[in-house]
């Protein structure tokens, strides 16, 4: 008996057209699994409690006023509670502008930098922070809200307690 015979049948059963297309779905079917399984989870991680610093770039005054201290925040696409704001300030944003050749800072009229510490419940990993149901990274731009304000928020630092 013949691997494969005249009509194309490996060992007279199945087509080998029919064969290497059954054997790529079964392939594509594992790899995605085993790429689906690995995903990281914080789960087995243990909650401490933490402080995200965050930068809420060129806004207004009228932003400025709503972000106020105790007030909470939540992820602004899932809703998911973040933490409370423990403290605000703010400055003048300044944008690198050129003069003659030369590059300078100068206070962009009317925007403001807010600079927010958020106290927080944080899971920490290896791969990342976890905050609610969110991955925090330095320099990543969450968007945040509260019953007053829903604006993007730049990650600065994370730190942990304990």
């Amino acid at each position: 008996m013949k691997l494969i015979d005249k009509k194309g049948k490996i060992f007279g059963l199945i087509n080998i057209i029919d064969f290497f297309v059954i054997l790529l779905i079964a392939l594509a079917i594992v790899f995605g699994a085993k790429r689906l399984s690995k995903t990281p989870s914080a789960s087995n991680a243990q909650t401490k409690k933490g402080i995200v610093y965050m930068d809420i770039i060129e806004v207004k005054m009228a932003t400025v006023s709503k972000v106020k201290e105790g007030d909470p925040l939540y992820d602004y696409d899932k809703g998911t509670y973040l933490g409370k704001i423990k403290s605000v300030s703010y400055e003048p944003y300044k944008e690198e502008v050129e003069y003659q050749g030369k590059f300078f800072l100068a206070e962009v009229p009317e925007k403001f930098v807010v600079h927010v510490e958020m106290e927080c419940d944080i899971k920490e990993t290896e791969e990342f922070y976890q905050v609610g149901s969110e991955q925090m990274r330095v320099g990543y731009q969450e968007r945040v809200k509260n019953k007053n304000i829903a604006t993007f928020a730049t990650i600065m630092d994370v730190k942990v307690e304990g």
